[in-house]
Order: C-alpha cells, then structure tokens, then sequence
C-alpha cells in the first residue's frame, strides 16, 4: 500500500490539508471515534479489503495503519 495514497485518504477523512507519518489519535484531535470508522471505511473501499474488529482496533497511528494495510497486501 502506498504511503502517500494512505495520507491522502486520512486527509481527506480528517479534513485537514496537512498531515504527516506522525499522524496519531493522541495528536490529531479531528480523529476520533466517528472518523475512525470512517477512515476504516474509506480504506477498505479504496484498496479492496476487508479489516477485523481486532486490525481496526490495533490502527492508532499512521504506523499501525500501514502496519495492518500491509498484512491485506
């Protein structure tokens, strides 16, 4: 999964123009627990994929997101 692809959904689900690989729930405050589930939902369509409760719960950051994204690769 691209990097950059992944950035862009989260921006857009987010609703921010800026954002990075530091992107985490604890220091974007536009992530909370609606956005998550759309952020899931965004992913799952955009790359063809479907996440378990438990990948949906581990994806906390940008690194755990491409961490998950990465085992549906």
């Amino acid at each position: 999964m691209n990097p950059e692809s992944v950035l862009a959904i989260m921006k857009q689900v987010f609703g921010v123009e800026q954002l990075d690989t530091t992107a985490s729930q604890r220091n974007c405050e536009q992530w909370d627990s609606l956005r998550h589930l759309n952020l899931v939902a965004e992913l799952e369509e955009a790359f063809d994929i479907e996440l378990e409760p438990e990948e949906i719960a581990q994806m906390t950051d940008f690194d755990h997101v491409m961490a998950v994204l990465n085992t549906k690769a």
